[in-house]
């Protein structure tokens, strides 16, 4: 049974972020009642005269078991859950060894008995808890914050069981031939699960930034045909509103009418003009749904000073922080709170970029900008800052936010190159 416990802490290093099934609790407590009873069903000893393939099967029916009782606890694709439970075999495999090593360099434990453990039992439950510990410390919290399971990867399944092969098969072999306490293959097993803990956690990021770029991608093309389809529509309400204004002077209507129609259509024809294209679609389209929502949109700047930046990269700036802006001051109760201020200033080759707006709630920062909480809506939400981010690298520059009290406030820093 100490080897299944063992194997659940291990697993439970990369499993204890996902999501757990309802009545966990019970759950894991019916899981541990089951992996004993299965316990009870394969020998506890394993002499050397037994077939190696019985050993292998034997360690494979128990590690199974372990999986099927964390698939029971928590709620994820199989694939990701075994690549884990993997995981977690790999780092239990190289507690064992890094226990074998202590043993037989140091000469600790051998022939000692305490509390009723046996010699090699007191070497697991010194050395276990510091590896274990050491493990969760790098990369199980790495395996936390990137959340490698949400993204599954075939290259994920092909790699658990090459770590299998070497959690069992080499320990199996190794016990066969009586070379347990053989340094160098301790040192050996060790390095082969390190690596491969490695390069799977890195196959994580990879997917993760594959990930990235996809939607990123997806977001600067849905955004170019936003921006044609804004231009064309804007061009074509002026052009009507013109239409109209000139034929309400035919109208035989009384003079106040007249007057209140055209105050009625007058923001359909007050376009903004910046001196930069892009920037001028992107204010004028944002006039309108601010003045529906009472919103107080302003802009101070000179447009022209960006017109050393290509035409998406200002519309895909300003249009994300003007659209998380709005998203923001449209849930405020207080009319006077309804403010957006853009602010641009050109100082030699620095452009300075400076929003702000009222919000309400609680911001979660990480890596200096807010971090999105809706994540798990359709769409392209949590991608907006990083385009911003992005967009100011590309141009030598940087981002930044901050918060003080209910305002939040966005510096955007640009290098005319």
């Amino acid at each position: 049974m100490k080897f299944v416990l063992e194997l659940l802490f291990a697993e439970f290093i990369f499993l204890y972020p996902a999501d757990r099934r309802k009545h966990f609790a019970l759950r894991l407590a019916g899981v541990f009642l089951v992996l004993m009873a299965g316990y009870l069903l394969v020998p506890r000893r394993e002499p050397l005269n037994q077939p190696l393939f019985v050993q292998i099967l034997i360690y494979l029916f128990l590690f199974g078991l372990t999986v099927a009782g964390m698939s029971f606890c928590f709620r994820l694709r199989f694939s990701a859950l075994f690549s884990l439970c993997v995981a977690g075999y790999a780092v239990e495999h190289i507690a064992y060894h890094t226990a074998k090593i202590v043993q037989a360099t140091t000469g600790l434990f051998r022939g000692m008995t305490a509390m009723g453990l046996a010699d090699w039992e007191l070497a697991e439950l010194v050395v276990f808890p510091p590896v274990y510990l050491l493990a969760f410390l790098t990369i199980g919290l790495f395996s936390a914050r990137t959340q490698g399971w949400k993204k599954p990867d075939l290259r994920f399944n092909a790699l658990s069981i090459a770590v299998m092969l070497i959690c069992i098969g080499l320990t199996r072999v190794v016990n066969q031939y009586k070379a347990a306490d053989s340094i160098p293959v301790n040192i050996y097993a060790i390095t082969c699960c390190l690596m491969a803990l490695v390069v799977q956690f890195v196959l994580y990021r990879l997917v993760d930034l594959q990930t990235e770029n996809t939607a990123l991608n997806l977001m600067w093309q849905e955004e170019r045909k936003q921006y044609e389809l804004s231009k064309k529509t804007i061009d074509t309400i002026n052009i009507k509103y013109h239409d109209l204004k000139h034929k309400l002077h035919d109208m035989r209507l009384p003079p106040e009418e007249v007057e209140s129609i055209k105050n009625a259509v007058r923001i359909y024809g007050s376009r903004i003009h910046t001196g930069n294209e892009a920037l001028d679609v992107l204010l004028t389209e944002n006039s309108l749904r601010c003045s529906e929502e009472g919103i107080r949109l302003t802009y101070t700047g000179n447009g022209a000073d960006l017109s050393f930046m290509q035409i998406m990269d200002v519309y895909s700036l300003f249009g994300n922080a003007v659209s998380n802006a709005v998203e923001a001051v449209e849930k405020l109760e207080d009319p006077e709170k309804k403010i957006i201020d853009i602010i641009s200033e050109r100082r030699g080759e620095l452009v300075s970029i400076h929003i702000s707006n009222y919000f309400a709630g609680t911001l979660h920062f990480e890596d200096g900008v807010p971090k999105t909480s809706k994540t798990e809506e359709e769409g392209f939400h949590g991608y907006g800052m990083k385009s911003m981010k992005l967009i100011a690298e590309k141009y030598g520059g940087s981002l930044c936010a901050s918060v003080d009290g209910d305002l939040f406030t966005l510096d955007i820093y640009l290098l005319q190159n």
